[in-house]
């Protein structure tokens, strides 16, 4: 039961006693009249702004920020204007920064407002009574107040009520429900709120709260408030916030009317106001895995174990996400802290020495139901962290529940997660940080008296971002520029994107559930957090369907922003599939794990730079259809799919059932190639394309013109060879990409840190032509090869690289990358590639000119390289550079180790095989190579002088005929060499 105000609670609700600046107290809610506003009385203006005054004393206020962004305010006769700091969603240097100029016009019966530019905003505001509508410069029609619907205040409510939207007026919410719900991404008709749990659902979690709606006629609201808001998307077409009956101030009108009137200017805009996205490092885009599913197990020697087996299966791993088990105390959910165990990790410092070396970032939980347990927590209200007793008595852990509005509390929090991991001088791991469970605090009432002397009621829905400020706050502040902070939340309010981000919760192991965080993570984009994160496969579940696994874990969650499998199956109980690692899945499991694997990482040079778009203009990686064809109503209806960036058409399968048909959606105006097979089809804005699904399959479909750029595989981001650069061309249309490169780490990418090389395609002639980069990085390659492929194309041209000869042909990549340069034509797909070669990078002009030098496609080498292994002992690797392929074979130290290649020989004969090869170490390491068992020789494999140093060693042996002649390499002694891959002569 919430306690009686006191003399002091009234001067903290005014902001003296709290330091804020003073606004007018008033009655509590239910005491207020209902009014609307009266006739215009007079106004001031300042050149930014205009206030006017009614005849009842109210006064409305609008403000430009910019050309195309206007802030409506409106107050009560005798309240202030809350200050522009009140509500932190938008950023506060924001309010200065964003300038702008209003002219001001009047009219007799009105006021018009305009901003300076020509494709600026309109703002008219009519007198008798004082009415609002809102038009482009251009005149065309947002949304105004009329005779019947305005602004009104009842109690403790504030509406703004606007006429019927506009005859086909499309409408999305950005943000999203509970647990990262959303029903559909279209909202028109709709009533929808998005708002802290309430107190009769405290177990609730992780809804993004953000104010804001965007209009298919180019404009979008954003409500400045953190009062419980809702959005009434039918014919009462409405926005409010509800005080609900507390004591002290009441909401107040305050929102930005932003226009584009594209969406993406829109998301530009409004990101701008509220702070861009942060950018997360290069590793948060790399795989995820956690311990969760190993609670009685997991520990230090656990992990660096664990990720040797995965590794040597063959899977990546960026990041290891830590779930209780690190934590001092009892390892559990309840009655562990943030502190490193001395039983289960009792040499952290070791472990980042090793994660170091093997390119694994660490990710540490924090668990609000452990504050108390914490170094240095304070109990109770200030000068204590937590809130007056009485108030959480209905929380669960009660004696642990910080109040983050309080500087004080965020100041120890984050002195509690430097001193304890991430300070460098410790030496411990720490990258990135999970803080977990702060959204079950909906028991408190909403009268209940908050560090800042705001009411619950007020302060709820920026619980989140006051918690994630003082952890940005204290990284910025401490770490500095060293490393780039990956911190998310379970929750999020509009304007935390500036300092970390958010994951969806506990959510369900269903197809259901999977449809909604397709659209959720869509919304979440939608409303600045642009890096959805989502325990792929479902949190609650056990043992799930193989379906599932193939459909969700491996294949829709690797091309979603953050690809996290998690959840909470104790293997223990529930055996090896009740884990989300591959490897301890069945073989067709592990085979899509690892096919979406190398999709994931090959394509990581067009996944961070789409990363890096959503932090410089808000426009998110996974793009609802809206974004870029806001006006087309098959993209309100088609809300299971998505733009991957902008060259992708992304749908999940989101059955069990093989040979299901789906529909999807491929807009008209684009030839789309199949991404798997390179089959073409014509878009379509009257029809959808029917797809006959398989588990395991994703649906993707790249539009003619599209530019996508790889990388090698590698088993982590840490060690991606960026000095080969390969370019996938779908031919039929001119296109282009520009490719953002930095160091990966850390924040220097700030002050032009970075790399953008300008690619582009023209389609008449068949030329691709590569820039050099703009600009440089720590790291950046000194010499690049190019891989071309062309799509599409319907027999093989002689092909050259910066005017030179026709290149000689091959029948593989590998061949002519060994060859240094040259070009293999795929009969099957279509695809010509060319592969260039190693081209030093200069400062400016064109590195690279690939297009037909005129003469036919010359007769292909004989030469056939063999990259795919069959290994015993030996395991799969890609730790250090130069590799061809995907990567190469790392002998375990141990006799009998082998690589085994089937390889096909036409006809029976002597043949030279040859193989590429590093040996870093000081002494030989002879393999034994046997043909189909027989013995040939034992192979002399000298030192190469490092491990990035490749050689070729070669034997004549006689070679049966067969299609399945099997040659093996077998480690003599302790060890063999790196072994890359066979080349047959």
């Amino acid at each position: 039961m919430a306690q009686k105000p006191t003399r002091r609670d009234f001067f903290k609700v005014a902001g003296v006693f709290a330091g804020m600046n003073a606004v007018a107290v008033t009655a509590p809610a239910q005491a207020l009249a209902d009014e609307t506003l009266a006739d215009y009385a007079g106004h001031t203006t300042d050149g930014r702004s205009v206030t006017v005054t009614s005849t009842a004393g109210q006064q409305v206020r609008i403000t430009a920020y910019g050309d195309h962004v206007v802030r409506y305010r409106a107050v009560r006769s005798g309240e202030h204007f809350f200050a522009d700091d009140r509500y932190e969603m938008v950023d506060p240097a924001g309010h200065a920064s964003m300038g702008g100029s209003l002219q001001v016009v009047d009219g007799g019966d009105r006021l018009t407002i305009t901003t300076p530019a020509a494709d600026g905003v309109k703002v008219v505001l009519f007198k008798a009574p004082l009415r609002v509508e809102f038009r482009a410069r251009t005149d065309e029609l947002f949304a105004a107040e009329t005779s019947a619907r305005s602004l009104t205040w009842s109690g403790g409510v504030v509406r703004q009520a606007f006429g019927a939207p506009a005859a086909g007026e499309r409408f999305v919410k950005a943000g999203h429900g509970l647990y990262g719900r959303a029903p559909k991404v279209d909202r028109t008709g709709d009533v929808v709120s998005h708002n802290y749990p309430l107190q009769s659902e405290h177990k609730d979690q992780a809804p993004a709260i953000v104010p804001m709606y965007l209009s298919s006629r180019g404009y979008a609201i954003f409500f400045n408030t953190t009062f419980d808001t809702t959005f009434n998307f039918g014919s009462s077409y409405e926005f409010s916030a509800d005080g609900h009956g507390s004591a002290g101030v009441q909401p107040q009108l305050d929102y930005f009317v932003i226009k584009g009137p594209e969406f993406p200017k829109l998301l530009d805009r409004y990101t701008r106001l509220t702070g861009r996205p942060r950018f997360p490092r290069l590793g948060v885009f790399g795989l995820q895995l956690s311990d969760k599913n190993f609670p009685s197990v997991s520990d230090q020697n656990w992990w660096t174990s664990r990720i040797v087996a995965l590794r040597g299966a063959g899977f990546p791993l960026d990041v290891q996400v830590n779930d209780n088990r690190w934590r001092a105390g009892s390892g559990e959910w309840a009655g562990s802290w943030f502190e490193f165990s001395t039983v289960r990790w009792p040499d952290p410092a070791a472990f980042k020495r090793w994660a170091d070396e093997h390119g694994v970032l660490t990710t540490l939980d924090y668990n609000r139901n452990n504050s108390n347990e914490m170094a240095g927590w304070v109990a109770g209200p200030p000068p204590g962290y937590s809130f007056q007793p009485g108030d959480v008595t209905g929380v669960d852990h009660s004696d642990a529940v910080p109040d983050w509005s309080n500087p004080a509390a965020r100041a120890w929090v984050w002195k509690v997660f430097w001193s304890k991991a991430f300070d460098p001088a410790l030496g411990f791991p720490g990258d990135a940080l999970w803080i977990d469970e702060p959204d079950e605090l909906g028991p408190i009432p909403y009268n209940a008296l908050t560090a800042n002397g705001q009411r619950w009621s007020e302060q709820r829905n920026a619980y989140f971002l006051y918690c994630q400020k003082g952890v940005g706050e204290g990284w910025d502040a401490q770490v500095g520029r060293a490393k780039r902070p990956w911190t998310f939340t379970r929750g999020a309010t509009a304007g935390q994107q500036r300092f970390g981000h958010l994951w969806t919760g506990d959510i369900e192991s269903t197809y259901a559930e999977m449809k909604e965080q397709i659209r959720g993570m869509q919304n979440a984009g939608l409303g600045g957090f642009p890096y959805a994160n989502i325990d792929a496969g479902g949190f609650f579940g056990g043992v799930i369907s193989s379906g599932l696994y193939r459909n969700w874990v491996a294949a829709w969650a690797s091309l979603s922003p953050v690809w996290r499998p998690h959840s909470n199956g104790d293997t223990a109980a529930l055996g090896p599939a009740g884990s989300r690692w591959p490897i301890d899945q069945g073989a067709a499991e592990q085979a899509d794990f690892l096919k979406y694997s190398r999709l994931r990482y090959t394509l990581m040079p067009y996944v961070y730079t789409i990363a890096h778009i959503a932090h410089a203009t808000g426009v998110p990686m996974a793009r609802a259809m809206v974004v870029d064809h806001q006006g087309n109503a098959m993209a309100y209806s088609h809300d299971l799919q998505y733009m991957w960036g902008p060259s992708i058409v992304v749908m999940p399968v989101t059955t069990d059932v093989d040979g299901e048909v789906q529909r999807i959606w491929l807009p008209a105006g684009e030839t789309w190639y199949d991404f798997w097979t390179d089959g073409k089809t014509a878009g379509s804005d009257t029809s959808e394309k029917n797809c006959v699904t398989r588990t395991g399959e994703i649906l993707m479909f790249v539009k003619a013109g599209s530019v996508l750029p790889r990388y090698k595989y590698a088993q982590s981001t840490a060690f991606l060879d960026r000095s080969q650069l390969e370019l996938d061309v779908y031919t039929g249309k001119d296109g282009s990409f520009a490719l953002y490169e930095d160091d990966g780490k850390t924040e220097d990418f700030r002050s032009s840190s970075s790399a953008t090389t300008q690619i582009s395609y023209t389609d008449a002639n068949r030329r691709v032509t590569v820039n050099n980069p703009v600009g440089t990085y720590q790291g950046a390659p000194t010499a690049r090869r190019y891989l071309v492929r062309l799509h599409g194309l319907t027999a093989p041209v002689g092909m050259r690289v910066n005017g030179g000869a026709t290149l000689p042909a091959f029948t593989g990549e590998t061949a002519a990358v060994l060859n240094g340069s040259g070009q293999v034509w795929d009969a099957a797909r279509k695809v010509l590639t060319v592969v260039t070669p190693l081209i030093g990078v200069a400062s400016g002009g064109v590195a690279v000119t690939v297009e037909p030098s005129g003469a036919a496609f010359p007769a292909a080498s004989a030469r056939v390289v063999h990259e795919d292994t069959v290994r015993g002992g030996a395991v799969l690797a890609t730790q250090h550079p130069g590799y061809t392929g995907t990567g190469y074979v790392d002998y375990a130290n141990a006799a009998d180790d082998f690589a085994e290649w089937t390889i096909s020989v036409p006809a029976a004969g002597t043949r030279t095989l040859s193989f590429r090869y590093a040996n870093g170490g000081t002494a030989d390491r002879p393999l034994r190579i046997s043909v189909d068992g027989a013995v040939v020789t034992t192979l002399s494999f000298p030192p190469t002088g490092d491990w990035r140093t490749w050689r070729i060693v070669g034997v004549s042996a006689a070679l049966p005929a067969g299609s399945a002649v099997r040659v093996r390499a077998t480690a003599t002694g302790a060890s063999g060499g790196n072994l890359d891959c066979l080349v047959v002569d």
